[in-house]
């Protein structure tokens, strides 16, 4: 039996490392540039000072971690997850959430450069609320409808949606009223994202969505038994820093 003190004892040991991972994560995610490469004059995408989700999955060894989001104006632009593993390694996952091409740098063993690669957005039927309060309601109540899994080792794993929105935005301009990102989990480590946008054209509202990787697995999402978007696992080491997706890992280490 462990005496009580011992725990006691061990509660400020533990606070200490989760603060200095968290300061770890800020100081790496604050190295890297994101830029539009084919537009030199076009503002960078902005990182939010601060995580949209922490994240961690003991079961994969994945001690802590966060998401961070890029923007452009309001536009979520490109995702960021960081993890550090009980090896001492982080793993930095990168995805795309705009048609344009991206580079960001930063690192010193590593860069990522995705293409042009138009996103696949799916029309809804459900139906729009005119009331805006209904309409967001709406809105966080349609990713519920989705069922996500992916597949480990041969092993397919449903996969739970986080129940509030990660973020939230509007894009009056292009006709964008109300949208959210959403996070697909195992644990609490996203493996899906799912955006979600109600547009204005020609005077009706409809619901769009699309979604995005965060996983090297092979991943699925349903509406019902329809399949609304599938990506294939990518084998390890294979990962490829021109696509829209790309994840690598570095040693921990103290130095930017």
């Amino acid at each position: 039996m462990i005496p009580p003190y011992s725990i006691a004892q061990e509660q400020p040991e533990l606070e200490g490392q989760q603060a200095a991972r968290r300061a770890a994560m800020i100081r790496l995610a604050g190295t890297l540039k994101l830029e539009f490469p084919e537009t030199p004059g076009r503002k960078a995408p902005e990182l939010l000072k601060s995580p949209v989700l922490r994240t961690n999955d003991p079961t994969r060894n994945e001690v802590d971690g966060a998401l961070w989001l890029w923007l452009d104006g309001e536009r979520p632009v490109a995702g960021l997850g960081m993890i550090y593993y009980s090896t001492a390694k982080w793993n930095y996952e990168c995805v795309s959430l705009i048609d344009d091409p991206l580079i960001l740098t930063g690192r010193p063993t590593w860069a990522w450069q995705p293409r042009a690669s138009a996103r696949t957005w799916t029309g809804l039927d459900d139906a729009v609320p005119e009331a805006a309060r209904a309409r967001q309601l709406a809105l966080r109540a349609l990713p519920r409808q989705f069922e996500a899994s992916e597949v480990r080792r041969g092993e397919r794993f449903p996969l739970r949606l986080i129940g509030q929105p990660i973020y939230s935005y509007s894009v009056p301009d292009e006709g964008v009223t109300d949208a959210a990102l959403f996070a697909v989990s195992n644990g609490t480590n996203p493996e899906i994202l799912v955006q979600v946008e109600a547009r204005l054209a020609d005077g009706k509202r409809r619901w769009h969505v699309a979604f995005a990787r965060l996983t090297a697995a092979e991943a699925t999402v349903k509406l019902g038994e329809k399949e609304l978007w599938k990506v294939p696992a990518i084998a390890q080491g294979e990962s490829n820093p021109r696509e829209v997706y790309f994840a690598t890992n570095e040693a921990d280490r103290q130095d930017p």
